[in-house]
């Protein structure tokens, strides 16, 4: 995961230097690459140069900048009066590190305040981007979360909407300090005229990711309740907020009204296989019956089938199935005991995901040109 540029300025040298020491200790050195000043001519100079900061975290007695810079994403201050009546760019600087961090990545990732990555800009127009499998233990999840992350990373104005059953997206997103979107379901139901508004209110941010998502709490009966005019309004909704460049829906593996309703919505479906015959086999026969389903001839050609956990080479008997692979995406050794998210970061994997959002975004192209 590319680290986020933190610059601290401050004319405390004890701050500083407490600053950096919880940084290196704790969770967030992988995080953040840190520099710090405590001289304005240094700071100076370095704002002066081509280096790009994603955020600028400047005490308010010492220094008072533009509030937009070129190469400075995010510009916040730590304020010492915890009495002050703090503005939305404002932090009380005296208060557990880790709340001061947790604070600062709350208001990097915070949608309405954050600018957009210089060469980068939403376009206005949201691609649904479905990742489905015909069988479970194919890694679905795990791929979607890492085509989120990998577009974000890429400067992309990404969302990602888990409705499996059971979501599983405690697994992947730091929850702790989240408070459940789970409400918006029954603003599907009982009142639609809000539902924009509640869909802002109600979504939450990844401080590790920057993801924005809804954290639905785990409920099969809830999920199942949802009718098809229901998964719709909710991905309508989603696309008119005109917030995004992609939304990556997280399905679950088995055709139900959430899954066909999203599948028929969606501009393109990141079918996942595993390397075995049970998963070409169900694939082959799901793949022809959702033409069907979806009352869609073309459906197949929103489909990029894509093999997961391939090991190089594949069995001349699924090879004879005549199932046509248009992406591979490589098995990690690592993750065959997958126990937490630390885990999750593998350069080799990433490397294959940006290939398939290359593809994506290639994809996209050519059809608005077309």
């Amino acid at each position: 995961m590319k680290k986020l540029r933190l610059v601290l300025f401050d004319l405390d040298i004890e701050y500083i230097e407490l600053f950096a020491n919880y940084i290196r200790t704790s969770e967030y050195a992988t995080r953040f690459d840190v520099k710090l000043f405590s001289r304005y001519e240094s700071l100076q100079q370095y704002l002066e140069s081509d280096e790009h900061t994603d955020i600028l975290l400047l005490s308010t007695e010492d220094l008072q900048l533009e509030p937009e810079m070129e190469g400075v994403e995010t510009l916040l201050y730590l304020v010492n009066d915890a009495a002050e009546e703090l503005s939305k760019n404002e932090l009380f600087k005296y208060q557990p590190l880790s709340h001061v961090i947790s604070q600062v990545l709350s208001l990097h990732y915070e949608h309405d305040g954050k600018k957009p990555s210089k060469g980068k800009s939403h376009s206005g127009s949201s691609n649904v981007i479905s990742v489905f499998s015909a069988s479970g233990g194919t890694g679905k999840t795990t791929t979607a979360f890492h085509l989120a992350n990998q577009m974000k990373e890429n400067g992309l104005a990404v969302f990602y909407l888990n409705l499996e059953l059971i979501n599983s997206s405690t697994l992947f997103f730091d929850v702790e300090h989240l408070s459940s979107s789970s409400p918006l379901l029954y603003y599907l139901k009982s009142n639609a005229e809000e539902l924009q508004s509640k869909m802002k209110e109600l979504m939450v941010v990844d401080q590790n990711t920057g993801i924005p998502f809804f954290y639905f709490m785990p409920s099969a009966e809830e999920m199942l309740d949802l009718s098809e005019q229901e998964i719709e309004l909710l991905l309508d909704n989603l696309i008119k907020l005109e917030d995004y460049d992609y939304i990556i829906v997280d399905l679950e593996s088995t055709i139900n009204s959430i899954s066909l309703t999203t599948l028929k919505k969606s501009d393109q479906v990141i079918w996942l296989l595993g390397n075995d015959m049970y998963s070409f086999h169900k694939t082959g026969y799901l793949l022809e019956e959702l033409h069907g389903f979806a009352n869609d001839g073309s459906f197949s050609d929103r489909v990029q089938l894509v093999l997961n956990k391939y090991t190089g080479s594949m069995d001349p008997s699924l090879v004879e199935m005549g199932i046509e692979i248009g992406h591979y995406l490589p098995y990690i050794p690592e993750w065959k005991q997958l126990v937490n998210k630390e885990q999750l970061n593998n350069q080799v994997f990433e490397e294959y995901i940006q290939k398939l959002i290359h593809s994506l975004s290639n994809k996209v192209a050519s059809e608005v040109g077309g």
